[in-house]
């Protein structure tokens, strides 16, 4: 596979969007919720239709207020509505934000951890044909190599 992440963002930019996501986070903390994920399975889910249907049934409530029942709130309802068509355009962005992110990760990451793969496996050959440093090498990657128990754990006594 061809390396495809080939450019070091620069700290200034990294710097300076981590700084705006800070005043994106900041000025929208006041209006914005957090649900436990408990409580995200039990609320209502809304997709393109249902936010159609949300508009058209405002649209018909706002124009005919005897069709809203005493115990529902039309000023919230609108509110509610309101809400929705704001932040949709703005979740739409973060999310392909995100996903982009996620997917210059993955493969930032398969390509380092393709390439730690050969080195490791190049060590472990050196390591077993006595290649001065390559044992020590050898023992310290193999305690981190993913998969292994012992991972994270000082090595023992080698044998041999």
């Amino acid at each position: 596979m061809p390396n495809e992440f080939r450019s070091d963002i620069p700290a200034a930019v990294l710097t300076r969007v981590q700084k705006s996501l800070d005043d994106i986070k900041a000025e929208l903390a006041p209006y914005l919720l957090s649900l436990t994920p408990e409580e995200r399975k039990t609320m209502l889910r809304m997709g393109d239709k249902t936010v159609a249907f949300v508009t058209k049934t405002t649209e018909q409530a706002t124009n005919n207020a005897a069709f809203v029942p005493d115990f529902v709130s039309l000023a919230e309802l609108k509110q509610d509505a309101a809400g929705i068509a704001a932040l949709t355009p703005l979740r739409q962005q973060f999310e392909q934000l995100a996903l982009d992110t996620d997917s210059t990760v993955m493969v930032a990451g398969s390509e380092a951890y393709g390439a730690a793969l050969t080195v490791y496996g190049n060590i472990k050959f050196l390591a077993k044909n006595k290649r001065p440093g390559a044992q020590a090498a050898y023992d310290e990657l193999r305690t981190r190599f993913p998969g292994n128990t012992t991972a994270g754990r000082k090595p023992g006594p080698t044998k041999g």
